[in-house]
């Protein structure tokens, strides 16, 4: 561990900013914490002059990378107290009763480690989950204890494992006494270090110094780089292993999505190819997590999946499908040992490990997905580091279903997933939005995005694809990417359906709003390079588009939705209008062949008629009408809006996004072959 400390934080920072400063240093090391993980706290004189003590604590589901003073939680430490006489105290009782404790409103929820933190007599606390620990106590406890003793001659006190929250703090209060004076820290069996210290500068000291003590112990085994034995499934080469990954993803997404969709993140580091390859790795990972932290974030066990990646993808995906209904198996048999009044969990499966392509993690989105992925990869290296001292074990599989289902935390995600069922209409579907930079297309991906989906947002313009999706990421962090992609160039559309999958997983469903501006000719001046300018736009850019979709929804098995704007102009003839109106006509035909074929599939194709939308390129089509007419632009919007029944003006793209976004959802699951309009009542454009 390096030490980052520097000049630390300003000589006029309060206590509240150090303790910010100390905890984004610990954060912003996965080899320390990972994302979500560890614990932080600070105990100060009250502001006011009242007598009493108070304690500032990480608050619950912040980051320690990220937290800035709005994530800690102020409580009274004279009510706190009370916990000291405490024999036991339910999780329902202990967030109750912290609640009590604390002294401002609006402030997070007291982390579950709180309990800890208060009764810990020290100024300044950190608890991390880092690996050099992690490796020193999954080996068999007695081995542990006595490292510990042998390492840090009482500077360390070795507490055994407990489950977190009250029943640690519990265990610590009963062996206060037995801690030496000169400790500066617990080392928590399976579930990592606290370190204290009487200034932010001091504990941080005390945590670097004790963390390297452990990890030049590891180092002077000289053993880590051989217990895992030789290579036996040597990596595929790059290109390939990304070709198969875009062909095995979606099916492995669509079996892990029986209960809940899932998004999944792809890893296929050096070192990670190399852990999976090597002759004892497969049957370590089946031993365990490495802290119960982990357990929430990466599962409890990952799907150990040896394949025999000569074959073709078919029979590759075919294999995955099988395992992982074994897997699902397995774990219900688990769940059934020990299972009381639990149901079995939806997210049982988060990692998975492929020999010689890679590490998938899957979760409710793609944040979440990178979590465990950062979870399991300090995991493994604590598995390999724990080898080289001893041998690798974790707690009790009882005590894993325990911490597995553990009320407190369980509570949060179901409460989640049913907030994402009833308010969100399309939660952690994947989504390609081709013609995303702008105009309807731009809409829809932030109407998706604010309905919980991902987004890949396609443009011929980069600059506005990439735009796009960083304002969706203020307010969706990780869900949406923006791609360069020319529909006219059929490898660069196979390139964006790749990136999709690679990034996210699979595909749910593609909007198709892609357009190029229209011509305008009568038939006695059109010419061929205006009839396959726009046929390459709107047909066959849109019918590569669907059949790519196609290939990734036929693979997951979970069926989707494609759904195509084909505006009035697939409806109804306009003068001058060959070109624009024959290939947007064509591509309503292929929208309706396409659902005819793909219905097998659960696959529903719709189109949207809209007119009127009030896009760039609406606005370059009235401007053109005008000259053409000698008529002024505002009188040319006069006579559009008096030709529908409704009279309405310029449409919003907004409003073309919202029944896109609903043709994507469960709302119109039994909905296939059909064309919606939105353009105020057009009846020569009445679909019949």
């Amino acid at each position: 561990m390096k030490n980052h400390w520097g000049s630390g934080p300003p000589t006029s920072a309060d206590a509240l900013d150090r303790i910010v400063h100390l905890s984004n240093l610990v954060g912003a090391e996965d080899a320390l914490v990972q994302p979500g993980g560890g614990n932080t706290s600070i105990k100060v004189d009250d502001p006011e002059g009242g007598g009493d003590t108070h304690l500032l604590v990480k608050g619950s589901g912040t980051d320690l990378g990220t937290i800035g003073r709005a994530g800690f939680t102020r409580l009274s430490m004279t009510r706190l107290a009370e916990l000291s006489g405490r024999t036991a105290m339910s999780d329902e009782d202990m967030m109750r009763f912290l609640a009590g404790c604390m002294l401002e409103p609006d402030q997070p929820t007291p982390s579950v480690e709180t309990p800890l933190h208060s009764i810990l007599p020290y100024r300044v606390i950190v608890h991390t989950h880092d690996i050099a620990t992690m490796s020193l106590t999954n080996i068999a406890e007695a081995k542990a204890r006595a490292l510990v003793a042998e390492l840090f001659s009482g500077t360390m006190h070795f507490v055994p494992y407990v489950r977190p929250g009250f029943p640690l703090a519990e265990s610590v209060i009963r062996e206060l006494d037995a801690i030496p004076d000169e400790a500066i820290g617990l080392i928590l069996a399976h579930h990592g270090l606290v370190v204290w210290g009487d200034t932010v500068e001091q504990c941080y000291s005390r945590l670097h110094d004790a963390v390297n003590r452990i990890e030049a112990h590891i180092a002077s085994l000289g053993r880590a780089s051989t217990v895992l034995g030789p290579t036996v499934v040597p990596a595929l080469p790059a290109e390939s292993r990304r070709k198969l990954a875009v062909a095995l993803l979606p099916a492995i997404r669509g079996a892990l999505s029986e209960d809940e969709r899932v998004i999944l993140h792809f890893d296929d580091s050096e070192a990670v190819l190399a852990r999976l390859g090597s002759e004892r790795f497969g049957e370590l990972s089946q031993r365990g997590m490495t802290t119960p932290e982990h357990i929430l974030r990466a599962g409890r066990l990952p799907i150990w999946l040896p394949l025999d990646l000569s074959a073709p993808a078919d029979t590759l995906a075919d294999d995955l499908r099988a395992r992982i209904a074994e897997a699902r198996t397995d774990y219900l048999r688990y769940h059934q040992r020990y299972a009381d009044q639990q149901t079995p969990l939806t997210d049982w499966a988060k990692v998975l490990l492929v020999p010689g392509l890679g590490m998938i993690t899957a979760f409710k989105d793609k944040k979440s997905a990178r979590t465990a992925n950062a979870c399991y990869r300090a995991g493994m290296a604590s598995i390999e580091n724990a080898e080289a001292i001893d041998a690798f074990e974790f707690i009790a599989e009882d005590e894993v279903f325990e911490f597995e289902h553990w009320p407190l935390e369980r509570r949060k995600i179901e409460e989640s997933i049913k907030r994402e069922r009833e308010t969100l209409l399309v939660a952690r579907h994947i989504v390609i939005i081709i013609g995303g930079g702008s105009g309807i297309g731009r809409a829809a991906a932030e109407r998706f995005a604010h309905e919980g989906a991902s987004v890949v947002i396609a443009d011929l313009n980069e600059a506005a694809a990439t735009q796009a999706s960083e304002e969706i990421a203020a307010f969706a962090p990780m869900r949406a990417i923006g791609v360069h992609t020319d529909v006219t160039d059929e490898d660069s559309l196979r390139a964006l359906f790749e990136t999709a999958v690679l990034e996210f997983g699979g595909i749910d469903a593609l909007f198709y709003a892609a357009g190029a501006p229209p011509r305008f000719a009568e038939i006695a001046a059109v010419d061929r390079s205006d009839l396959v300018s726009q046929l390459e736009v709107h047909y066959l850019g849109a019918v590569l588009a669907i059949r790519e979709a196609a290939h990734v929804m036929e693979r997951q098995g979970i069926g989707g939705s494609i759904v195509a704007s084909v505006s009035k102009a697939a409806l109804a003839p306009g003068r001058e209008a060959v070109a624009y109106g024959g290939s947007k006509a064509a591509l309503l035909q292929a929208v309706r062949v396409a659902a005819v074929e793909l219905g097998r599939h659960q696959i529903r194709v719709n189109a949207i008629n809209a007119d009127q939308i009030d896009t760039p390129l609406f606005r370059r089509f009235v401007a053109e009408r005008a000259a053409g007419k000698g008529i002024s632009v505002e009188e040319q919007l006069a006579l559009y809006r008096e030709r529908n029944v409704m009279h309405a003006s310029l449409i919003p793209p907004e409003a073309v996004a919202d029944l896109a976004v609903l043709l994507a959802s469960d709302k119109f699951r039994y909905t296939t072959g059909d064309i919606l309009t939105i353009d105020g009542g057009l009846p020569e454009a009445f679909p019949r």
